[in-house]
């Protein structure tokens, strides 16, 4: 698919367009278009759209039938407009509100119920497992968070490993983030990574993918082991770039390069 916008740089110039954007990028789903107009009417547009739908809108790609949304801390309104409509949820696997919006899916959380909590937004965003999905939109007034500098670096091919959230999680949550990135960077045959974080995945992660119990993950990637290894092989470890194909201090495990 055509990119919206021809580079990054392009975007950058373009950052109080990104709403309408993303609303003509979701003309033709009526229920995404009509539960973000709902939302904006509630809230006076004080929430932010997250994760898939606004690295999909960036990379140029469809939205799928799924949404991120994030609102203040101890701003209900959101929550309950929703549930003064009767549109129904179940807890996802985060504890966080799923919403079910005819055949969309809204997930729906405060920076305070994510992981340890956070106070913030940004503070929220900064502990997201890829920068390129550490970008939010604040719907209020077009304004893009970026608390990783991805969006501002020139850097779209890179889904930026975020190694501080990696080393915090366990064995199990590691294999689950790195089934997330295989399948970031298989929708999005641009993207590569750089030759340090192919070799910190090779040497920390895929071992302890090799040594998994995968009845705990088959849910996730149901062909099982062998086949995600091949995967995450073939779409993740060979698409590395060599060490002076960018700077050194963008890409360097540990580093956030945080705005």
């Amino acid at each position: 698919m055509k990119p919206r916008f021809p580079s990054v740089n392009a975007l950058m110039l373009k950052n109080h367009n990104l709403t309408t954007e993303l609303l003509d990028a979701v003309a033709d789903r009526l229920d995404c278009r009509c539960a973000i107009e709902f939302l904006t009417e509630v809230t006076g547009g004080h929430f932010y759209l997250f994760g898939g739908a606004v690295r999909r809108l960036l990379l140029g790609d469809e939205i799928c039938n799924d949404i991120d949304v994030m609102i203040p801390n101890g701003d209900d309104r959101a929550i309950n407009a929703l549930d003064r409509i009767g549109v129904p949820y179940r807890p996802n696997s985060h504890n966080h509100r799923r919403y079910r919006w005819n055949y969309l899916e809204i997930d729906m959380l405060q920076p305070r119920s994510f992981y340890s909590g956070f106070c913030t937004v940004d503070e929220a965003l900064m502990f997201f497992d890829l920068k390129i999905n550490a970008l939010a939109l604040y719907i209020h007034n077009g304004r893009v968070l970026d608390p990783f500098g991805w969006f501002r670096s020139g850097m779209p091919a890179d889904p930026g490993i975020n190694w501080a959230r990696w080393r915090a999680m366990d064995s199990s949550e590691q294999i689950v983030l790195a089934i997330r990135l295989a399948k970031v960077m298989y929708e999005n045959p641009m993207l590569t990574i750089a030759q340090v974080d192919s070799e910190m995945l090779s040497t920390l992660i895929l071992p302890r993918i090799t040594a998994s119990d995968w009845s705990e993950f088959r849910h996730r990637f149901p062909t099982g082991k062998q086949a995600f290894l091949r995967l995450f092989h073939e779409v993740v470890l060979k698409r590395r770039r060599h060490a002076d194909d960018v700077p050194a201090d963008k890409h360097s495990p540990g580093k956030t390069d945080a705005a």
